[in-house]
């Protein structure tokens, strides 16, 4: 079973918590979602990231307040709002508080977690590190693949559970106690990875066209026309209903379709380019055909289609001739680049 992207490997894509609701950050894509909370959905509307918000390592929001600290490399700023420009005013990481694997904020402290270390600080100042301070999670809360501040007492992380199944979980940080809450599929369909857990692994295959033989013990000159699909059979995602009117619906889903067809394996891709494609809507295309079948040969046309779950979705112009009915091997599209 695939899963998201963990924040770890996806950098630029992040959840988090503020007053005005909660959010996914994709800044691959160059857009964000934004909802009242993940688990209803409610309220949910996806907008374009400003460019100087763009590229950024880690998003950290605030539960009670407005404030988004936006950190990339070895410094941080503020914003209340991703639509707009950052402030000039950009301030160095502590070295304690640099090259973390996540960050989180609640309880007016960041929490900076070094999960390959297994080690979690709390800081109250990004800028100074002052009254840092390391705290003990139990092992169970640091597998998590997103963490953010859920409210102004819990951290919550999201994460695959034991059906691997992906569901949030909300912690205190000083008890055991923690409590789990679904994620909106409209909202696992926006994370890295998401369109694979909600509509099923990615796939490529060839699909055999037609079938041409002679029976006879003659040569069969013949004339054919191949009708095959090329283009993009239009996913019907629940998100395009919420874009943001500077938003194309349609390239949004193509963008989201892309990085999942090139995602590897694990996270329900396929490890493929496709941007080179038609991506327009799918269009019924004849290919002439003259060819002289030899006595007894049979021949087998096909194209190469990508999709998820069961459903193809892209259809691509590779075309492969056949002597036997087993579909050709080789893959018609470059790696991704990683």
């Amino acid at each position: 079973m695939a899963s998201i992207v963990p924040q770890t490997a996806s950098p630029g894509s992040e959840v988090f918590v503020t007053r005005h609701g909660a959010f996914v950050v994709r800044s691959d894509l160059g857009y964000f979602l934004q909802t009242l909370d993940f688990c209803s959905g409610q309220d949910l509307k996806i907008q374009p990231l400003h460019p100087a918000c763009r590229g950024k390592d880690h998003y950290v929001g605030d539960p009670s307040s407005s404030t988004i600290y936006l950190l990339h490399q070895d410094s941080f700023c503020q914003v209340t709002d991703l639509n707009s420009e950052p402030p000039s005013d950009v301030f160095p990481l502590h070295p304690s508080c640099r090259g973390a694997d996540q960050y989180a904020f609640c309880e007016g402290y960041f929490f900076i977690f070094f999960l390959s270390r297994g080690v979690v600080l709390c800081v109250a100042d990004l800028a100074t590190g002052a009254l840092i301070k390391e705290i003990h999670l139990e092992p169970t809360l640091l597998n998590g693949l997103y963490y953010f501040g859920a409210d102004a007492e819990h951290l919550a992380c999201f994460r695959m559970d034991e059906e691997q199944r992906l569901c949030g979980t909300c912690f205190a940080t000083t008890a055991g106690h923690k409590e789990s809450f679904a994620i909106h599929p409209d909202v696992v369909s926006f994370l890295p990875g998401g369109l694979s857990l909600i509509y099923g692994a990615a796939f490529g295959q060839w699909q055999c066209l037609k079938l041409l033989s002679n029976a006879t013990d003659l040569p069969m000159p013949s004339s054919y026309a191949i009708s095959r699909k090329v283009g993009y059979s239009q996913l019907e995602l629940g998100l395009k209903a919420h874009v943001d009117e500077s938003v194309s619906p349609e390239f949004l889903t193509v963008s989201l379709l892309q990085r999942q067809f090139a995602l590897p394996a694990v996270y329900g891709g396929l490890g493929l380019q496709t941007e080179q494609e038609e991506w327009e809507e799918a269009a019924e295309e004849e290919e002439p055909l003259r060819v002289i079948l030899q006595p007894r040969q049979k021949l087998y046309w096909w194209h190469y289609c990508l999709g998820l779950g069961k459903t193809p979705i892209l259809y691509c112009r590779s075309l492969k001739i056949t002597r036997n009915p087993s579909p050709p091997t080789n893959i018609p599209l470059p790696p991704a680049q990683v």
